[in-house]
């Protein structure tokens, strides 16, 4: 979804993503549609709020919520884009993040390979 979303916008705003005790997945963007979109890290705040809420009171199973970044590291010393999914369940093993690199020239987007920590 969200490499779809970054392809088709040039640009990603932050998405949370869960699923409930049924195994329907539901999409989570700003609280509320008619409002104006609040900052991107304000929004991710809400959401991990939320998400973390929603999983402690067993409403959902897991949950993913994915922004935009710009990181460098060992791998990537100049400034790169990334896509961070941070990702949590009801299993204490199931949390972590996965990291995804992108160039994006003349509007293709090219994405690097992945990892996770």
């Amino acid at each position: 979804m969200a490499k779809a979303l970054l392809e088709e916008q040039g640009e990603f705003y932050p998405i949370g993503v869960c699923i409930d005790q049924e195994g329907k997945t539901m999409q989570r963007l700003s609280k509320d549609d008619t409002e104006d979109l609040p900052l991107a890290n304000v929004l991710v705040d809400q959401i991990q709020s939320d998400f973390t809420n929603s999983l402690s009171a067993g409403k959902i199973t897991a949950y993913s919520i994915v922004y935009e970044a710009t990181i460098t590291n060992q791998q990537y010393p100049e400034p790169t884009n990334v896509l961070i999914a941070k990702f949590s369940g009801t299993d204490t093993n199931s949390a972590g993040s996965c990291f995804l690199p992108y160039k994006i020239t003349d509007k293709a987007v090219e994405f690097l390979e992945p990892w996770l920590e």
